[in-house]
């Protein structure tokens, strides 16, 4: 397997959200011991502790060790390892994994804004730029900009501010067109990469970031709205 397929998360915070969606979706989860296998549901995440109901209560675990795997509600493969804390018939209650991994390439779970969606940022060369978001992940993004932009790669960004747009599904309580705006903003990041050969007038740059798990809770959402969206109108995200 390729470095590039595989993401580590392991601060608490951002590992522990990503199973507090799989229970604001009802999503179910896998888990794995000693060859036997069983659906799950998370009912309870905390940055310590998992609490998961069984789909089969007939099914038998031990305390120790488990494995897991599912596919998370941004479409990503995770995989990772716990331990079983306490069970019962209904219920198992883990220690909350000290790191999950993503293992899907970054371009498959990215997706496109369902609206123009900005960022504005300063460069080391004291710059201020603004371009409009290709696409966009938990990590990172692509922005286009005008050809004659003075920017080089890689170049360090002294500030990032994401304005992302949404648009809001259609609905007996939202009017036609309607949006919703997120602003995101992020303290340090990399133009790391120019994704284009200059063959038209704008070209388009990979910017990449680590961000805090507060921002990371943020971009989530914000790419579960556009994968929605894009889910509504027969599209890929």
């Amino acid at each position: 397997m390729k470095d590039s397929d595989v993401e580590i998360v392991q601060e608490p915070g951002a590992v522990s959200r990503i199973f507090e969606l799989m229970l604001e979706r009802r999503k179910p989860l896998g888990i794995v011991q000693h060859g036997h296998s069983c659906d799950a549901w998370v009912v309870k995440a905390s940055t310590s502790r998992l609490i998961l109901a069984k789909r089969d209560k007939g099914s038998k675990f031990i305390a120790g060790e488990v494995e897991f795997q599912f596919r998370c509600v941004l479409g990503r493969n995770i995989v990772g390892k716990s331990r079983i804390l306490r069970l019962n018939d209904e219920y198992l209650e883990l220690a909350l994994p000290t790191q999950v991994s993503i293992i899907q390439r970054r371009n498959a779970y990215r997706v496109v804004p369902t609206a123009d969606s900005v960022a504005i940022f300063q460069t080391a060369a004291k710059w201020i730029l603004a371009g409009r978001i290709e696409d966009i992940s938990t990590t990172g993004i692509l922005v286009r900009l005008p050809q004659a932009t003075p920017v080089t790669v890689p170049s360090e960004i002294r500030a990032l501010c994401l304005q992302l747009n949404h648009a809001l599904p259609a609905s007996e309580f939202t009017l036609p067109g309607a949006m919703e705006s997120f602003l995101v903003k992020i303290e340090t990041a990399t133009i790391a990469r120019r994704a284009d050969k200059g063959t038209t007038k704008f070209a388009t740059y990979g910017i990449h970031f680590t961000p805090t798990a507060n921002v990371e809770r943020q971009l989530s959402q914000v790419i579960f709205c556009f994968e929605r969206a894009a889910r509504q109108k027969g599209l890929t995200a």
